[in-house]
């Protein structure tokens, strides 16, 4: 007979598979949804200064209602509930988000724009309870490499998605943009559905929301002098700012400017797609070796100069060899970044801090999108293009956020000590590279 106990692992094993094949038709949406919103405003009309808005409002509404989600979940005493019923709400709202701008002519630019933030808004407003669910899910010690094989497996779903998206998008150039777009936002829609059925099948642990655990987001920003998790917060925000003064402009920067057809948009944008899920199971190693704190803060120092190295050619190649390199980089910081937040706030307390961390950096990344779209219109050109100002100015915003958050922010757990000379050689995978050699030559043969 079995035990209670075994009947809980047994549920656990059951919604973890159940939360990868969500993962895998969510990817297939997130794929298409991330990578080709920006092409998509700009065949409604967009210009510069309305891809900024549709950057921040888009990530202010994600950001604003996710401030609310720990305090429905309690209401509703389940997180499973509220994670089912958002996602539904978003697939059913894909289509009317696409085809209602429409039928307003001039005005449908900013009608999309407000769509896309509601139903944006819907997708995401679940993520902390989400989050949540998965962190019960995963034993503590082991969340980096989970995360990192998972993160690895879907980004191969999601660099897919994006690439058949392009050459929809690339094929239906001949006749017909909106049928292509109309294409990719019904595959999104029935893949949002699908996930959505097997979210339904997740198990919920027994969870008793308690009214200590409650504090506010006042309270939450009055840590900072002393808070090491508010710090971090605030600094990762700081960056994630910093880096979207250009990085929603990179698409305008590629397509409009560089000429590039949706193909080549496609494998430009699709290489930092691809490495940034495929070496999240790599990073995912050292993460649990030697913490998530100094894998970001390694990371973070990194990111710092990937707008510059946009500043050096408009080869296409070298710019997809530049997109391979900040997808590693991603892919490190934002497993890493996740995986923080779950060691450093207990369980109770957990979905509450992801929904302020959450509110903060969209926040941050709205309202960098929309000076990026007020800078391009006001700053000298560099090199001939305000674009280049642009990543300029990415740039040193980065290293100033950077700069703060490898300062101040401190690890949570006990983990392996590592001088940074010594952790860049494992990460190069030098030391791999001459373990393997040492035991090719030195063998013994048999």
């Amino acid at each position: 007979m079995a035990t209670p106990k075994k009947i809980r692992e047994r549920k656990l094993k059951s919604s973890l598979r159940h939360s990868f094949w969500d993962g895998f038709f969510a990817s297939i949406q997130f794929g298409i949804i991330d990578q080709f919103s920006t092409p998509l405003a700009l065949f409604l009309g967009a210009n510069n200064i309305a891809i900024g808005w549709l950057n921040f409002i888009r990530n202010t509404f994600v950001s604003l209602v996710q401030i609310f989600s720990a305090d429905i979940t309690h209401r509703l005493k389940s997180r499973k509930k509220l994670l089912t019923s958002c996602v539904l709400i978003a697939a059913l709202l894909w289509l009317p988000t696409f085809f209602f701008p429409f039928l307003f002519g001039g005005a449908r630019v900013w009608i999309f724009i407000v769509l896309f933030g509601i139903t944006s808004s819907f997708n995401m407003f679940a993520t902390p309870a989400w989050a949540s669910l998965m962190s019960e899910y995963i034993p503590y010690g082991k969340r980096g490499r989970y995360f990192g094989w998972r993160g690895a497996a879907l980004g191969l779903v999601y660099g897919a998605s994006v690439l058949a998206a392009g050459l929809i998008l690339h094929f239906a150039y001949d006749f017909s943009l909106f049928w292509g777009f109309a294409v990719l936002i019904a595959i999104a829609t029935a893949s949002r559905l699908i996930s959505w059925l097997f979210l339904l099948r997740l198990y919920e642990p027994a969870w008793l929301a308690k009214s200590t655990d409650y504090f506010s987001f006042a309270d939450f920003l009055g840590r900072f002098p002393r808070g090491n998790f508010i710090r971090f917060t605030v600094f990762t925000s700081f960056l994630l700012l910093g880096v979207s003064l250009a990085s929603p402009f990179l698409a305008v920067y590629v397509l409009n400017e560089l000429h590039a057809g949706y193909l080549t948009y496609t494998f430009i944008f699709g290489a930092a797609v691809f490495t940034t899920f495929v070496t999240q199971r790599y990073w995912g190693g050292f993460a649990d070796r030697y913490g998530n704190a100094r894998v970001f803060k390694t990371a973070s120092a990194m990111i710092v100069v990937i707008p510059l190295l946009w500043m050096l050619s408009s080869s296409f190649v070298y710019l997809f060899a530049i997109q391979l390199l900040g997808g590693f980089l991603w892919a490190g910081f934002n497993l890493s970044t996740s995986n923080f937040i779950y060691d450093a706030a207990v369980s109770a307390k957990r979905e509450r801090c992801i929904a302020y961390f959450n509110f903060l950096s969209g926040v941050a990344v709205g309202v960098g999108a929309l000076l990026g779209g007020f800078a391009y219109g006001h700053v000298p050109p560099l090199f001939g293009s305000r674009f280049m100002s642009l990543f300029a100015l990415s740039g040193v915003v980065r290293l100033f956020a950077a700069s703060l958050m490898i300062a101040l922010v401190r690890e949570v757990r006990q983990i392996e000590e590592v001088r940074p000379r010594v952790l860049l050689v494992d990460l190069s995978g030098i030391r791999s590279l001459g373990l393997l050699g040492r035991e090719l030559l030195f063998k013994k043969k048999p």
